[in-house]
């Protein structure tokens, strides 16, 4: 791929982040909503992993956790050669990896802690989520402004076994086994993270997790979040006994970004969701409201001792013609009528979520623009918008009746 590509009409690729591989990642900008992102693309020769990776993606587009990396979109494109090639796009990271932050050198008991415990979080989520991550270790995990970031994760174990297969079979083994390894890859990037005598009670919780039976992810979560210091056979491997923690092992807070419930943010994004796909039709109301009118006559006052004026016949007067300048105001009025055919697809199921959002978007931004431009391009803008309606039906986005449906309202806009 190369800089300055439009993925979808959509998704400018501005700079390339990595040195190749299985995917190429670029930061990229969203035309649409004006915003930094980050798309991953599989690299067109693994084109047998099509299907894999976008099973991996849709996995972690359900995930919702303040320490895992957001999905907003994925989709398939082809390079200069006309090869198919799959891609993600999740939110943008501006941080360095974990990797990078060890090569100057191993974080203190405290920092160590409340970076692996953040990780454990995270990881316990998915795995509670029936995701697993693959491919977990330092470079997969983010440092940004104080808060810790788990990339990749549904992803990374496709990733990582195309990398390592040679040609063999890439299907993942049994969830249960890459949880385990989960756990294991996360007691490593704990003992990469503490210098050799740094706190015995976290070289052994690592030493646990890399033990035949490690611990689960939330037991490793729940003891990493702890506020004071946790007894030392709590982290002891079985029928191990260790000393008190070192005196520098206490922990602290310093990296740990404030907590944000996981159910509470479910449904601060549901309930966004749900006000994109159920606004009503007052934009068009407020057009309408907002359209310029013609100025009404006011009566002069009559003094209560005057003679009234004898009854005239009021002059006719053409009809005014409208301002060519001024947009029709059925172009409001249809606007108006896609949105409720958008909700009830959402919420029939004819119309995928990401799909209405968009759908709605552009509803909005051409209701706005009609406000704020008298001079703005109703047909231009009508045939893009058509068009999307059409390259969202091959996407399989929405179904064909809704299609239909949208057509025919913006059908009747005269331009």
């Amino acid at each position: 791929m190369e800089s300055g590509l439009r993925l979808t009409e959509r998704y400018r690729l501005v700079e390339r982040l990595d040195d190749g591989g299985t995917m190429e990642v670029w930061r990229a900008w969203d035309e649409l909503l004006g915003r930094p992102v980050a798309v991953k693309l599989l690299t067109p020769a693994r084109g047998d992993l099509h299907r894999t990776f976008q099973e991996g993606v849709n996995r972690a587009a359900g995930l919702s956790h303040a320490v895992l990396e957001t999905v907003y979109d994925s989709d398939q494109t082809r390079d200069a050669a006309g090869r198919l090639t799959s891609f993600v796009v999740t939110e943008f990271l501006d941080g360095e990896t974990l990797a990078d932050r060890l090569r100057g050198g191993p974080l203190t008991a405290s920092e160590a802690s409340d970076v692996c415990g953040q990780i454990a979080g995270a990881v316990d989520a998915a795995h509670t989520a029936g995701v697993v991550h693959g491919d977990l270790r330092p470079g997969k995990v983010m440092l940004c402004c104080g808060e810790v970031k788990v990339v990749d994760t549904g992803i990374g174990g496709i990733v990582r076994s195309a990398r390592t297969s040679a040609g063999r079979d890439t299907s993942l083994v049994r969830a249960a086994e890459v949880e385990t390894a989960d756990v294991r890859a996360l007691g490593t990037i704990l003992s990469a993270c503490l210098a050799p005598g740094t706190s015995e009670a976290l070289s052994a919780l690592a030493a646990r997790c890399l033990s035949p039976d490690p611990p689960s992810a939330t037991e490793i979560a729940d003891l990493l979040a702890r506020d004071d210091e946790p007894p030392s056979a709590v982290f002891a491997a079985p029928g191990s006994t260790t000393g008190p923690a070192a005196p520098n092992d206490h922990r602290t807070r310093a990296l740990r970004p404030r907590p944000r419930p996981r159910h509470r943010r479910r449904g601060v994004r549901l309930a966004t969701v749900a006000l994109v796909l159920t606004i009503p039709g007052t934009a068009a109301a407020a057009i309408l409201a907002s359209a310029p009118r013609s100025p009404g006559t006011v009566p002069p006052s009559t003094p209560a001792n005057a003679v009234p004026a004898p009854r005239t016949t009021p002059p006719r007067t053409e009809p005014a013609v409208p301002d060519p300048a001024v947009p029709d105001t059925g172009v409001s009025d249809a606007l108006g009528r896609l949105r409720p055919i958008v909700s009830r697809g959402y919420a029939s199921g004819e119309i995928r979520s990401d799909v209405a959002v968009d759908l709605n978007n552009v509803i909005t931004n051409l209701e706005n623009d009609l406000t704020s431009n008298p001079n703005v391009d109703v047909g231009g803008r009508v045939a893009q918008l058509h068009d999307k309606i059409v390259t969202r039906q091959r996407e399989r986005g929405l179904t064909p009746g809704v299609a239909d449906d949208l057509n025919r309202v913006l059908a009747t806009i005269q331009t």
